[in-house]
């Protein structure tokens, strides 16, 4: 009996081996597919939004036109990531600026700008270096929700309409 086993096994290993493959690669591949599809459901979720730029109302007027602010929120339950901000003129050259969180009376951005965490909600204040007004900028705010930069735009002086997010 174990003679006609022995004998038959040389045969049948090589197409159990490519059955058990064939079955491991399917879950494999099945559980590849799982996560990914689990993956972009979570990042399904993260949302950032953000309100109209405007200028604060400072304690010293004369320091208001420099300086515009919004509102950032965060529509997700993971923490978002403002890592980058760059604003850009009506000629698409960028203006050198000092973003943060937080100002003080002068519109003097407090903490720096390297980053900012956005829980709920968050202000986002952004001065000019070289103190002149705000007039049509173009605002880039990279943030660890998306690779492409989330775009707001501010016209100085038309009233409501002169905001755009976008």
């Amino acid at each position: 009996m174990w003679e006609t086993i022995v004998k038959a096994t040389p045969g049948i290993a090589p197409w159990l081996a490519l059955v058990v493959s064939v079955v491991t690669g399917f879950f494999g591949i099945r559980g590849f597919l799982l996560s990914k599809k689990i993956q972009s459901e979570l990042k399904g979720d993260e949302v950032l939004i953000s309100g109209l730029l405007h200028n604060p109302s400072l304690s010293h007027p004369d320091h208001e036109n420099c300086v515009i602010q919004t509102t950032l929120f965060n529509k997700s339950k993971r923490k978002a990531y403002i890592n980058k901000l760059q604003v850009f003129d009506t000629k698409g050259e960028e203006i050198e600026v000092t973003w943060s969180d937080r100002i003080d009376q002068y519109g003097n951005p407090q903490g720096g700008s390297q980053m900012i965490g956005v829980v709920d909600s968050t202000s986002l204040c952004i001065r000019r270096n070289d103190g002149l007004a705000f007039r049509g900028v173009r605002v880039e705010v990279t943030h660890s929700f998306d690779t492409k930069p989330m775009v707001l735009t501010y016209e100085m002086g038309g009233g409501w309409q002169s905001y755009f997010a976008k």
